[in-house]
């Protein structure tokens, strides 16, 4: 059994406090990937908060790619939500940073190469999520990861 298996049965009759992880780190960590995982239902339900982030240079939002980008939304839930309870994985906690440096890429080009979106709170938010998260496990790194 893994860890983090291990860690939920353990966990499993005690309270729901008990399930938030111990750091602020991983505290930071859930929160995000459960507004992930919430922009990942709103993309699958509607996809008219895509067509507000995607809205420049006849950026065409469609239910398909509404829901490819929920769909990596959830893949970035998934991963987020193990570091969050596997902090001192280094596996685990790289990859993590990779979600962050992938939606950096993928937010900064759709902006400056692709023109797709401008600078809106749509496209803001994620930058500056991504990019705090990015250097605070940056500078973490060594805390966590022997």
């Amino acid at each position: 059994m893994d860890k983090l298996s291990s860690s939920f049965a353990a966990t499993s009759t005690s309270s729901p406090s008990s399930w938030i992880p111990p750091s602020l780190l991983g505290k930071w960590l859930l929160f995000v990937s459960s507004l992930a995982i919430l922009n990942c239902v709103q993309n699958y339900i509607d996809y008219q908060f895509s067509r507000k982030v995607y809205t420049s240079g006849g950026a065409s939002v469609t239910p398909l790619s509404a829901r490819t980008f929920g769909t990596w939304n959830l893949l970035s839930a998934v991963v987020r939500f193990y570091a969050a309870y596997n902090l001192h994985s280094k596996p685990i906690y790289e990859a993590c940073m990779w979600t962050y440096v992938i939606a950096l890429g993928h937010f900064g080009s759709e902006v400056l190469a692709f023109k797709t979106a401008k600078f809106t709170a749509g496209i803001i938010s994620p930058l500056i999520v991504a990019s705090t998260s990015l250097a605070t496990m940056a500078l973490q790194y060594r805390h966590y990861i022997r």
